[in-house]
């Protein structure tokens, strides 16, 4: 089985909104993009690594959030138009991240461009977690997706999980068990938790960090997720937590550092077997952008 992560690929132009147009912490937002975020983020590298994502031939892309940059609704539908480009909802796993939900009406925006590939949640529901954690069982893998992209204040990056998120995520990342008789029954599914922001104590500075990331912490050491797959940061990082693997990677845009990771899980007679290969930008110039690997791990879960 194989699974491809790309994150925060900040592909919405403001090109054709005016600063007078937008309110609030928008304001910021587009004064944001306006100053930096539009030279950083280029279409034509995001245009080049989704073409490499699908030469790589993935079952499952994972994708964890911040598409756009202010969470207008055009900015929605544009891209949603690159969501249909990128695969079929059967094949993508989208988790949102805080600028895609970065205004009270954002997240109605959301449902109603990018529903094929969200959760069903109640029509003129706020709640932004209520139909999280979202669960997708393939080839023996239980995917897991949360949502911590609430609305904050301006200047604050933060996101948060809430406590009846965190309760659902307990009880989905216990899922199927076995073992010989006798044993102490061990996971018998090869688990992935997909979150856009860091999901442990320290990862970040304040603003951008997870407001509950030490009650996540305690469930990511009690039930142990094979992978934890998260953004929001713009840069590459790989950490264990124990035996969790966790990785974050950079933005998939970035004239920077734009990444994907790749990771290749096969189920064997003594445990579930992990390839990671980290693909990052190569060169961008006037023919375009390529990728070449940037690391790689790989690990055994034993039975």
């Amino acid at each position: 089985m194989r699974l491809i992560q790309l994150t925060d690929p900040h592909l919405s132009s403001l090109e054709s909104v005016s600063f007078l147009s937008v309110q609030g912490k928008q304001k910021s937002g587009y004064l944001s993009w306006y100053t930096k975020r539009r030279y950083i983020h280029r279409p034509e590298i995001l245009e080049r690594l989704t073409q490499a994502v699908h030469d790589e031939s993935p079952d499952q892309i994972l994708l964890t959030g911040d598409l756009v940059h202010i969470g207008l609704e055009d900015e929605i539908i544009e891209a949603a138009r690159w969501l249909r480009r990128l695969g079929a909802p059967e094949q993508v796993m989208l988790i949102p991240g805080n600028h895609d939900n970065y205004a009270p009406d954002s997240l109605a925006a959301m449902n109603r461009h990018w529903g094929d590939y969200l959760p069903a949640q109640d029509a003129g529901s706020s709640d932004y977690t209520a139909a999280y954690p979202v669960v997708r069982t393939t080839g023996g893998l239980r995917l897991i997706g949360v949502s911590t992209a609430c609305v904050t204040r301006i200047f604050s990056a933060e996101g948060e999980l809430g406590k009846a998120q965190l309760a659902r995520l307990r009880d989905a990342l216990i899922g199927p068990v076995s073992g010989p008789s006798g044993a102490s029954p061990k996971r018998s599914e090869f688990t992935c938790l997909l979150i856009h922001h860091p999901p442990l104590p320290g990862m970040t500075k304040q603003r951008k960090a997870l407001r509950d990331a030490a009650d996540l912490q305690l469930v990511i050491e009690e039930q142990r997720p094979d992978l934890v797959l998260y953004g929001h940061i713009h840069c590459n990082r790989e950490r264990q937590h124990r035996e969790v693997h966790t990785f974050c990677t950079a933005s998939a845009s970035s004239v920077n550092n734009a990444s994907y990771r790749v990771f290749d899980v096969e189920k064997t007679d003594d445990g579930w077997h992990c390839r990671m290969r980290l693909m990052s930008l190569d060169n961008h110039d006037g023919a375009g952008a390529s990728f070449k690997p940037a690391g790689e791990l790989s690990w055994i879960r034993t039975w």
